[in-house]
């Protein structure tokens, strides 16, 4: 998929099909089609209308707003715009989901390598994610290079004090490791599997689930 922002319009032949329902308080999330193009539709439109209109708003926007923090990294989704205050549409990731059954054990340990380098990159621009535990957020591109998707729950922590935003930068890791342990086909070495074990020992600790912000 080409980095551009493809341009998104009506029309007869234009398909949209649901892949997600979110929750009462979370997106519900389309793919549109219209000829070789293909795009996401994210959004609260159909939520009720003071979700619309307070959550809604505020989740469209924060997404917006950490994509442009990583527009043009390699592995995240490109072409974001508005479609609405409460939509927004950006460019489809083609490849497999690292969540799939098929691939339990199957995955080399280049695409996790590969995948604790886009990481490491993403909070680079002070950018968590916060729901990399669910295997439908990493991708396998065709060319077999990792993708993330899906930023509703992620947070700009700059400003944050280190011990905190070490902390939230952990709670991706344990993600990426947890999937690594079950879909790699060498499993997870000992010293990321120590770091693992520490790092779920901490998120006990922690009251707030991310999932539904």
């Amino acid at each position: 998929m080409s980095k551009r922002c493809l341009k998104r319009e009506g029309g007869s032949n234009l398909r949209k099909q649901l892949i997600h329902k979110g929750s009462w308080a979370n997106a519900d999330v389309f793919l549109c089609s219209q000829g070789q193009n293909q795009w996401v539709e994210k959004g609260f439109a159909e939520k009720k209308l003071l979700v619309r209109w307070t959550i809604g708003i505020i989740l469209t926007q924060r997404e917006l707003f950490i994509a442009a923090r990583l527009k043009d990294l390699a592995g995240i989704p490109q072409g974001y715009a508005r479609k609405s205050l409460c939509t927004l549409t950006y460019n489809y990731m083609d490849g497999k989901v690292l969540g799939s059954r098929e691939l339990d054990h199957a995955v080399s340990v280049d695409y996790f390598t590969a995948c604790e380098k886009l990481l490491h990159a993403i909070h680079g621009k002070g950018v968590v994610h916060l729901d990399l535990r669910r295997g439908s957020n990493w991708i396998i591109q065709p060319d077999g290079s990792p993708g993330i998707i899906d930023f509703q729950s992620s947070l700009l922590v700059n400003l944050l004090p280190g011990l905190l935003k070490n902390f939230l930068f952990s709670i991706d890791y344990s993600g990426l490791y947890k999937m690594w342990s079950r879909k790699c086909v060498e499993g997870l070495d000992q010293d990321r599997k120590k770091i693992f074990h520490r790092i779920n020992r901490l998120r006990r600790l922690w009251i707030f689930s991310f999932t539904q912000i």
